[in-house]
């Protein structure tokens, strides 16, 4: 079953913004002993950025570093559901375990829950692998309902979801309404603690890029009963995932990783690198924490 940490990683890239393979080798090698697998290509991996020849080559680096009992996740979605589906066929190809497919968004007004159960309902027709629901409202501006994916999640090939809302509330709707070996993976890291204590398995957290064993420990302490520890250790770790992620997102997480010398390069434009003032605000919300 897929339950654990997986980082999304970033895509690094060098200063003229082509992709790194030596960086994603080595971000991805000194992870390798804390995560369960990657998410690659998801939405810290600037995937919105890069044409359908990068995506390709980013993914066939990461599985050459990935090895097979590590799980690799590919993000593949897309605006157009044949786009979609190609993606997700050559993720396949390239030997990706699942595919992970955020809500197409740009005409929202017409994304109501039939244009997006069809969707995906085409899209994991057509899968060779198994399908992972992608649900951002903060970077999509569509929430997928707790009934669509109550709707979707009857496909044989929709296995889980991922879900950054940190809806609690629409989490627990989440888990009623869909079959028990349905996976929700949790994409918001200041509610982990609350998504691991309702049921859900893991975590695809921005963050974890630079702690994954302290989020590993808030499953393992959480499954154990030992849920103050968990708060506590939840409690700790917000200030990092604040900082590197919801205020500064991509550009403070590879700020954050190139401060603890494991570069992730720079970003690709439009984004921009942070200033030094903000790099030092990442360096003390860093040097707070005992973990580093």
């Amino acid at each position: 079953m897929l339950a654990g940490i997986f980082p999304p990683l970033p895509t690094p890239f060098n200063n003229d913004e082509s992709f790194s393979p030596s960086l994603q080798k080595s971000l991805i090698e000194k992870l390798l002993p804390d995560v369960d697998g990657f998410l690659i290509l998801g939405s810290n991996g600037e995937a919105v950025y890069l044409d359908e020849e990068e995506r390709v080559v980013v993914l066939e680096n990461a599985r050459k570093i990935i090895p097979k009992n590590k799980i690799m996740i590919a993000g593949t979605g897309g605006e157009a559901t044949r786009t979609v589906i190609k993606r997700t066929q050559e993720a396949a190809k390239i030997g990706a375990d699942y595919a992970l497919v955020v809500a197409p968004h740009y005409f929202k007004g017409l994304m109501n829950e039939e244009v997006l159960y069809k969707h995906y309902i085409s899209v994991a027709d057509n899968s060779p692998i198994p399908v992972l629901l992608y649900n951002v409202p903060a970077a999509t501006t569509i929430a997928l309902s707790p009934k669509l994916i109550g709707r979707l999640a009857k496909h044989e090939n929709i296995v889980g979801i991922k879900d950054s809302s940190g809806n609690i509330i629409a989490l627990t709707e989440i888990m009623r309404l869909t079959p028990k070996d349905f996976v929700v993976i949790s994409g918001n890291a200041s509610s982990f603690l609350a998504a691991i204590a309702m049921g859900a398995k893991g975590g695809i957290l921005a963050v974890a890029n630079i702690a994954p064993t302290q989020y590993k420990s808030i499953i393992t302490l959480t499954q154990a009963g030992k849920l103050q520890e968990a708060q506590e250790l939840q409690t700790s770790l917000n200030p990092l995932a604040l900082c590197v992620t919801s205020k500064y997102g991509v550009p403070g997480l590879k700020a954050a990783l190139g401060l603890l010398d494991n570069s992730a390069g720079v970003c690709r434009k439009p984004l921009l690198m942070p200033d030094e003032k903000v790099v030092d605000e990442i360096r003390q919300t860093i040097q707070v924490l005992k973990y580093f």
